[in-house]
């Protein structure tokens, strides 16, 4: 199986876009529609798709989903009742934008090269376990952040203003609009970044129905556009949200050694480290080698950022190559053993901490391979800080200052990186590649000229721009985890909903590689990241935009790798170094 790609845009703000008559907006009536007035603007090199003044609260991204050029409105959020909080959107198509044929190597709808129709739901939407499609419908990829409480809300379901006319597949032929709406469960928050696909982030307010910003969303309007859509059976339930993804669930962190002898992994509540013992120990031993003080120091330096503590276990694990007791024994021993060390390295008069072993009893991976076996064979550190894990010394949205690392050296990645494996540029200049895939291929230069801090967070934009004429460039090998295939960046069986994502997009900072946030999803049953989730075509030519979310490592600037790996693509590997990190 291969995987295509196409997508998004530069992020700019006050794009305004002409509303075609008999396209009905979310805060239109029917009696206004097609009624506003053109604005002009320039992006890219051609001019901005024209808006009426959206209403008060809503805020505009200017876009290129998939190549095309799109302005995306986005309204307020609104409490539609205790179970349901909806998300407007309006999507208008350039005037001057290039036809389907001319952007897309392979047209997914039969006949949009002829007809110049755009589908702009399959960049928007979400992976789904269930229906006929692997994606969902509208722009159901469309989530809800709560960066302050590390939260994330997915859509349950989505549906478009037009449905009868286009069966919600947000087709646009060029200069026309259209609109949809996204639902999500109770929203308690007061305001939430909105990521939307493709496009960019953007915070709104969260307000009730009744409230003068929600008179811009059409409730009626969408009530209605569930009806229909009930009918040709792409809703998953009218306009009742699907129950399994109401609730918001947890932001997680998960960051590797660069040598893979270490793993972290981070909640709302816990930080677990997990040491590889046969970097820790001598074999069949639990003496620790030379290499596990590095390990040790790393613990020690995660410690540090709780001066409050909490609560420390430490849990030895082995293979199942020897007899029950005699696993029982060595794990305890290794578990014993790394507490000692740590207690010379670090204090641990704050951390209420306890030491076991489970010998064989809770194998990481069910297996007898070599490779289960060493995976098996482990130590599991977990911290659960008094206060939760933002470190107190997290900076603040609006503060200068820079949270310290876990080790010596700033957030930008100081101390010695590994050695590229491919061209190295500044963020802002990018590197070019070449790209190919069967009969295909194309020049993409990939920028990143500075990532904002939010709430122990980074938000980040990657500018892909492929060179005009190529015969249609695959951007995934440049933008996918090239170590994983059929799983995920966890190693999580069956989590093929990753497989068009732009997961391999990774910070190296203090001797770890830091992947973007990801999220245990309801509906698919495993953790997706906090990135692009559908790329799925090759491009002609275009600027695209790659939206990630990162765990913040602190520091003034990072550093970009996308990795070599054990399912990569020849020369897909790159860095982009000196991104200045700006707080928001």
């Amino acid at each position: 199986m291969r995987r295509r790609v196409f997508l998004s845009g530069a992020i700019l703000t006050g794009a305004g876009v002409p509303l075609l008559a008999g396209c009905k907006l979310p805060w239109q009536s029917k009696r206004q529609a097609g009624s506003a007035s053109a604005s002009g603007g320039r992006a890219s090199g051609t001019a901005v798709p024209a808006a009426s003044g959206a209403p008060q609260g809503w805020q505009e991204l200017d876009a290129h989903v998939m190549g095309h050029h799109l302005g995306i409105q986005v309204s307020p959020l609104v409490r539609r009742d205790e179970r349901t909080t909806v998300l407007a959107l309006r999507l208008t198509r350039a005037k001057d934008d290039p036809a389907v044929k001319d952007i897309a190597q392979v047209v997914y709808s039969s006949g949009n090269e002829y007809t110049d129709t755009f589908e702009a739901t399959r960049p928007l939407s979400r992976p789904s376990s269930n229906r006929l499609s692997p994606f969902d419908w509208g722009a159901t990829g469309v989530r809800l952040l709560d960066l302050s409480t590390n939260r994330v809300w997915v859509a349950t379901t989505g549906v478009e203003n037009k449905v009868k006319d286009n069966y919600n597949k947000l087709a646009l032929k060029p200069d026309e609009s259209t609109s949809c709406f996204v639902l999500f469960g109770p929203v308690d928050a007061k305001q939430v970044t909105v990521f939307v696909p493709q496009a960019g982030f953007v915070t709104v307010d969260v307000v009730d129905k009744d409230a003068p910003t929600a008179s811009g969303v059409d409730l009626a309007g969408m009530d209605k556009a569930f009806d229909s859509v009930a009918t040709i059976g792409y809703s998953r339930d009218k306009a009742k949200p699907h129950e399994a993804l109401e609730a918001p669930v947890t932001i997680e962190r998960f960051a590797r050694a660069l040598d893979n002898s270490t793993s972290t992994l981070a909640d709302n509540q816990k930080v677990t480290i997990t040491l590889a013992s046969d970097v820790t120990f001598a074999s069949d031993s639990a003496d620790l080698t030379p290499q596990a003080d590095a390990q040790l120091q790393t613990v020690a330096g995660k410690l540090s950022l709780y001066p409050d503590g909490g609560t420390l276990t430490i849990v030895g694990h082995t293979d199942d190559i020897q007899d029950d007791a005699y696993n029982q024994t060595l794990s305890e021993k290794r578990a014993n053993a790394v507490k000692t060390r740590l207690e010379q390295l670090t204090s641990l008069d704050k951390w209420q901490t306890s030491v076991s072993g489970k010998g064989e009893s809770e194998p990481k991976i069910n297996d007898t391979s070599d490779q289960a076996r060493a995976a098996n064979r482990r130590v599991e550190i977990t911290l659960t800080p008094t206060g939760g894990t933002t470190p107190k010394n997290t900076p603040t949205p609006n503060s200068s200052s820079t949270a310290p690392s876990p080790s010596n050296g700033s957030g930008n990645g100081s101390g010695k990186l590994p050695d590229p494996k491919g061209p190295v540029a500044k963020g802002s200049e990018g590197v070019t590649l070449t790209t190919k895939s069967g009969d295909t291929s194309g020049e993409v230069t990939i920028t990143l000229d500075h990532v904002t801090r939010k709430g122990g967070y980074l938000l980040g934009t990657v500018t892909c721009t492929v060179k005009n004429g190529s015969t249609g460039a695959p951007l995934h090998p440049l933008l996918d985890d090239p170590e994983t295939a059929l799983t995920n960046q966890r190693s999580e069986s069956g989590a093929l909903s990753t497989f068009y994502a732009s997961d391999g997009l990774t910070l190296l900072s203090n001797g770890e590689r830091i992947f973007p946030a990801d999220y245990n999803d309801a509906d698919v049953d495993h953790h997706l990241p906090l990135t692009e989730l559908n790329l799925s075509d090759h491009l002609k030519t275009g600027t695209t935009t790659i939206c990630i979310v990162w765990p913040d490592p602190g520091g003034n600037t990072i550093t970009l790798d996308h990795p070599e790996g054990k399912y990569s693509t020849p020369n897909t590997a790159y860095r982009l170094t000196d991104i200045p990190i700006k707080n928001s």
